[in-house]
């Protein structure tokens, strides 16, 4: 019985792992979204975060990127200029927020930003089919700037069952026909 617990010890001890696997420094990029400290002045934010370790403030403006990048830290992933209720699956929001995006888009390629987030709106009636098909027709305009500026557009999935009701891009299989589709 002893021998046998002897083993089970040596099974259990851990084996060399790389730099990475046993948390060495920098094994591990930490950010923190904006809107969770948005009563803590964005320049406060940003200097305790990087003495903590952060890398990145994420969900960023523009007129905001200096203020993080002057305490050596990034945005890896800006905001774009949709919104959570209002986004890409209305056609009736395309005329401003395709240009929109493509500017923004190169706003984030001149200040070395690699990602910008959008949104697809809230259903508000609105059948998913269209919804995917509106937000396809918009993607479309936009996808070419983005491939030219190296930079990636994230369509954010959010929980509608618990914080985000009637947000349409709710689920892993709609935003994986989103992406077939574009």
């Amino acid at each position: 019985m002893a021998a046998l617990a002897r083993v089970r010890a040596e099974d259990a001890k851990p084996q060399a792992a790389s730099p990475a696997e046993a948390g060495a420094a920098g094994s591990f990029r930490h950010s923190a979204c904006r809107w969770c400290y948005k009563k803590i002045p964005l320049d406060d934010l940003a200097r305790e975060g990087k003495r903590i370790g952060l890398e990145s403030i994420e969900l960023l403006d523009p007129e905001e990127w200096p203020v993080v990048q002057k305490h050596g830290l990034t945005c890896a992933m800006a905001n774009g200029v949709t919104k959570i209720p209002e986004g890409l699956n209305r056609l009736e929001h395309h005329a401003v927020m395709v240009p929109g995006m493509i500017e923004r888009i190169g706003a984030c390629a001149d200040a070395g930003l690699p990602n910008v987030i959008c949104f697809s709106g809230n259903r508000a009636g609105m059948d998913d089919e269209l919804g995917l098909a509106n937000c396809a027709i918009a993607l479309k305009q936009i996808v070419g700037a983005a491939e030219k500026h190296r930079v990636t557009v994230c369509m954010e999935l959010l929980n509608s069952k618990v914080d985000h009701h009637d947000y349409m891009c709710d689920h892993s299989a709609w935003g994986v026909e989103l992406v077939k589709r574009v």
